[in-house]
């Protein structure tokens, strides 16, 4: 597996290096001292694994992940505990809070090489199970003031109620979103992370940093080799699953 190094701190990038020799099985390919840096790295490198710090010059971790097409698994390690929440949502398979030791990193390690290890059968069948359920048993929604059973969108002078059950998958555009519905495509003055806020998480998720789709919209799944997947909706519009929101789905499929 190859591995990334990220930190700003010349000792902590030392004792990763140190620790990983424990594993023949994981190469290190480069390391980097701040998110610019790390950003371009990984670009280029297409590293299997980065050890990622949060706080680091230039862009912090959560902005370095941001910037990325496609993310690479992740482990967290920070001198600090507040970010543990938002590491692990943004898909981090682990948390190393400084200082740790070498036990600790051994767990964190071990669990890399058996998340690499699950089969990649039994979680796509899970992904299938699960999105046949949402077809077959769609819930509602889990309060109307939270998930509105209607947008408004900006049509000339006037706004234009686009109704959610009509919302097929959305697409980013800048700082805009377009609506793709049953009906047709309508451009919304709110970016995609806005409207992910606003729909439904038991209907709606994000497959990608520029696309989300709806659950019952979602006729088959494909496997592209790289962690990912292909989803086809109905109609036939192929959509990526990138990696890492494949990833931060796994724990949701049971």
């Amino acid at each position: 597996m190859t591995t990334l190094i990220i930190d700003d701190e010349a000792p902590a990038r030392t004792i990763v290096r140190q620790y990983l020799a424990d594993f023949p099985q994981v190469r290190i390919v480069g390391e980097c001292a701040d998110g610019f840096a790390a950003v371009e790295s990984i670009a280029q490198l297409q590293p299997e694994l980065v050890f990622l710090d949060i706080q680091m010059p230039g862009l912090n971790g959560f902005e370095v992940l941001g910037r990325l097409e496609q993310v690479p698994r992740v482990v967290f390690s920070t001198a600090y505990d507040q970010y543990a929440l938002s590491a692990f949502e943004a898909g981090a398979l682990d948390y190393l809070l400084k200082p740790y030791d070498r036990t600790r990193f051994r767990r964190a390690v071990d669990r890399v090489l058996q998340h690499t290890a699950d089969a990649p059968d039994a979680n796509l069948q899970r992904l299938l199970q699960r999105l046949e359920d949402a077809r077959s048993t769609m819930p509602a929604p889990a309060a109307p003031a939270a998930f509105p059973p209607r947008l408004f969108v900006p049509q000339g002078a006037r706004l234009v109620a686009v109704p959610v059950e009509t919302i097929r998958w959305v697409e980013a555009a800048g700082d805009y979103a377009t609506l793709h519905t049953t009906t047709g495509q309508h451009l919304s003055n709110l970016g995609i992370t806005a409207l992910q806020h606003r729909l439904d998480p038991q209907r709606f998720l994000r497959i990608h940093r520029s696309v989300l789709v709806a659950l019952n919209a979602v006729s088959e799944l494909e496997r592209d080799g790289s962690g990912g997947y292909y989803a086809t909706l109905e109609g036939g519009k192929v959509v990526r699953v990138s990696r890492s929101y494949a990833d931060a789905l796994r724990p949701l499929l049971g």
